[in-house]
C-alpha cells in the first residue's frame, strides 16, 4: 500500500442535488457533507466509509443509504462498479412519506442491505436516470422511479433484522479485492484508519496515530451529547491536549471542536426533522450548552434558522 502526502482541508459543504453516477469510487482528498439522501450500490469492488467517525464498510453485492449531512468520506474502498444516487433531503420531505419511512431516512446510522434483487433493477435504472434526470421533460419520471427505489430500500432494510451493522460485519473480507489482493484508495494518508482493529497477517497494523484519530472520532460520536472538552477527549486516547488537536487536523481536516459542533448540529437536524421536541429540548440532546449556541450554529450549518428548517418538514 503507498502512502500519499494529505494536505488538510475543511470538511467541504456541498450543496444538495439530484445526481446520478455509476463507475469505480473516486479518490477523496477531504471529507465533505451535504443535505441529501445518498444511495450506494456496490457491484464489485468495495466501499469503505468514514461516517462521523464510525468506520462503515460496504461489500459487493449491497447496497447502503444514509442521510449524508453527516460529515463522511471513502478511506481505502477497492476499485469496482458502484451506482451513486443523491436526492436532496427538500425533495424526500417534498414525498410526504408515512412517518417510519421518513424516520429512516433521517437516522443517524446508515442502513446496509443485501442489494438481490433491489440492486439489480437499481443497476438496470441508473444509466436511465443518468440521462432522464438532466433533461427537465424526463426529470420527473426519473424522481418518481428513484423514490419508488429508495422506498423499497427502506422496507427491505425494515424487514431485515441487524441490518444496520451487516456493512461492518464484513470486516473479515475489509481489506480484500475480489482478487484476494490489497488494492485501497481513499483520503489521502488516511487510509490507515479504515484497517480492521485485528488485521489479516499480510496487511501492516495501523500506525498508531490512525488508531488515535478513530479512538477520538468514536469517541466524540459517543459523548457528543454531553458537556466535552479536547482534554476529555485526548485523555480517552492518552494524548496530551495539544498532540491530539494536531494528529487529528491534519487526518480528518478540522479541528476536534468542528468536529464535535457537526455531530451536535447533524443530530439536531435530525430532532428537527423528526420529532415536536421544543428548541430548548433539542440544545439539550444534541449537546449545546445554551439555546444562543444552538441557534447559531445550526442557523451557520442550514442557512436558515432552526424554526424554518423545520417547516421543510411540513
Amino acid at each position: 500500500m503507498t502512502t500519499q502526502s494529505f494536505t488538510p482541508d475543511p470538511v467541504i459543504t456541498q450543496e444538495p442535488a439530484l445526481w446520478c453516477r455509476r463507475g469505480t469510487p473516486p479518490r477523496m482528498e477531504s471529507m465533505h457533507r451535504h443535505n441529501d439522501i445518498e444511495l450506494n450500490v456496490v457491484l464489485s469492488g468495495q466501499l469503505r466509509y468514514l461516517i462521523s467517525g464510525r468506520q462503515l464498510v460496504v461489500p459487493a453485492g449491497h447496497i447502503a443509504m444514509f442521510w449524508a449531512a453527516q460529515p463522511h468520506g471513502l478511506v481505502g474502498s477497492c476499485p469496482g462498479d458502484v451506482c451513486w444516487v443523491h436526492v436532496p433531503l427538500s425533495t424526500a420531505l417534498s414525498w410526504n412519506l408515512p412517518q417510519q419511512e421518513f424516520a429512516e431516512l433521517a437516522r443517524m446510522e446508515p442502513l446496509v442491505i443485501e442489494a438481490g434483487a433491489l440492486g439489480r433493477r437499481l443497476e438496470q435504472m441508473v444509466s436511465t436516470w443518468l440521462e432522464e434526470y438532466r433533461d427537465p421533460e424526463q426529470a420527473e419520471l426519473a424522481l418518481l422511479e428513484i423514490q419508488a427505489m429508495i422506498r423499497r430500500v427502506v422496507r427491505s432494510g425494515a424487514a431485515t433484522p441487524g441490518h444496520a451493522g451487516q456493512g461492518a460485519a464484513e470486516q473479515e473480507h475489509a481489506d480484500r479485492d475480489p482478487t484476494g489482493h490489497s488494492s485501497r484508495h481513499g483520503l489521502a494518508d488516511a487510509a490507515d484508519e479504515a484497517a480492521p482493529s485485528e488485521p489479516a497477517p499480510s496487511e501492516p497494523a495501523p500506525s498508531p496515530r490512525a488508531r488515535h484519530v478513530m479512538e477520538m472520532a468514536q469517541f466524540v460520536v459517543a459523548s457528543f451529547r454531553e458537556e466535552l472538552t479536547v482534554g476529555e477527549i485526548a485523555a480517552a486516547v492518552h494524548l496530551t491536549p495539544s498532540h491530539a488537536m494536531t494528529v487529528f487536523r491534519r487526518a480528518v481536516g478540522v479541528t476536534l471542536g468542528d468536529y464535535v459542533t457537526m455531530c451536535r448540529v447533524a443530530e439536531a437536524q435530525r430532532l428537527l426533522l423528526t420529532t415536536s421536541m421544543t428548541s430548548a429540548q433539542i440544545a439539550a440532546a444534541s449537546g449545546f450548552g445554551s439555546l444562543s449556541s444552538y441557534y447559531a450554529h445550526v442557523t451557520a450549518a442550514c442557512g436558515m434558522p432552526p424554526r424554518e428548517y423545520r417547516r421543510l418538514a411540513g
